[in-house]
């Protein structure tokens, strides 16, 4: 079984999750936890059973994906204090999660889809500039520490999300002229590589924790 690089940074954030489960306890940002271990959970998974029995991992990588936008969706209507946005962030999700599972009913949740995979970037990105304008919109955000969490788990999700969102819509073209980097497709070394960073933005967003002292 082959272990990438970004795995190792996937179970370091899983890691420092557990380490500072005490500070989390009572939050919302607990649920990384249960989150952070089924996803290194599953891309282990579907890292064995592709290289040890050759086998179709396409239906992993859809569940994981819409667990993905389903909880950080869930994480930025709980930062959210602005009731306009929580109410944007609950039909754009839910427009997402519908349209991905309509999609799947009519094809199959067996195969890889990357365009399901790009619109849920593109809603992402939305979703992150949605909190970064909420926060310069907003002076008591500045006040509140805890603020600092969503900004981190903001800044990685933007930056992982706007690179897969790129990607996966060129991937046809990608894969019809073959192009990699070190002999990897691109479609895998821009999703592990910003994954790094993703996974490094979390790490931060969880050590620096406070519990919001006002609501």
């Amino acid at each position: 079984m082959e272990i990438s690089l970004h795995h190792y940074f996937e179970f370091l954030s899983l890691l420092i999750a557990i380490i500072y489960i005490g500070k989390l306890r009572n939050s919302f940002l607990v649920l990384f936890v249960p989150y952070l271990l089924i996803t290194l959970l599953v891309e282990l998974g579907a890292a064995y059973i592709y290289h040890t029995y050759s086998m179709p991992t396409g239906w992993m990588y859809n569940f994981l994906n819409l667990l993905s936008h389903g909880f950080y969706a869930f994480l930025f209507y709980q930062f959210s204090i602005v009731f306009k946005h929580k109410r944007i962030i609950i039909i754009l999700t839910g427009i997402y999660l519908t349209g991905s599972l309509t999609y799947y009913l009519s094809t199959s949740f067996y195969v890889f889809s990357n365009y399901v995979i790009a619109a849920g970037g593109i809603l992402q990105v939305i979703l992150s500039c949605l909190h970064f304008y909420e926060y310069l919109q907003n002076d008591d955000y500045v006040k509140e520490r805890h603020y600092s969490s969503g900004l981190w788990i903001a800044s990685g999700l933007l930056m992982f999300y706007s690179g897969i969102t790129i990607c996966f819509s060129l991937y046809n073209y990608i894969l019809l002229n073959n192009l990699s980097v070190f002999n990897l497709p691109l479609y895998n070394i821009i999703p592990r590589s910003l994954s790094i960073i993703l996974y490094c933005c979390i790490s931060i967003a969880l050590m620096i924790w406070k519990k919001p002292q006002k609501i």
